[in-house]
């Protein structure tokens, strides 16, 4: 099956084993939706919703790990990723606040 998502291929979790969920039974519904909906076979339907609460599991800290070194990677100096990766982190679902460039680079650089 071919990768679904353009941005798959940065997330560092993807081959990881993904976090247990509390219960196999309680995203049957969610499950069963998406594969309604795509027409996915059931199991390529769990595997997404198994993808998709890896992603989202994603702390706040090793958001900006990730997407330090991706824009790295891609050329971009340091003072261009802070101010993108600022703007990105109020557009995740993240129970932080706002952080500062300074407190980013605490996080890159410890």
């Amino acid at each position: 099956m071919p990768e679904i998502g353009h941005g798959a291929f940065l997330h560092p979790m993807r081959d990881a084993n993904p976090p247990p969920m509390s219960d196999a039974g309680d995203l049957d519904d969610l499950v069963a939706y998406v594969a309604r909906s795509s027409g996915l076979h059931p199991s390529q339907a769990r595997r997404i919703v198994d993808d998709v609460l890896s992603y989202m599991a994603e702390s706040p800290q090793d958001f900006v790990r990730r997407r330090h070194a991706a824009l790295l990677k891609l050329g971009r100096r340091n003072d261009e990723i802070y101010r993108r990766i600022a703007e990105e982190l109020v557009q995740r679902r993240f129970p932080s606040p706002p952080w500062s460039i300074r407190q980013i680079r605490r996080i890159i650089y410890g």
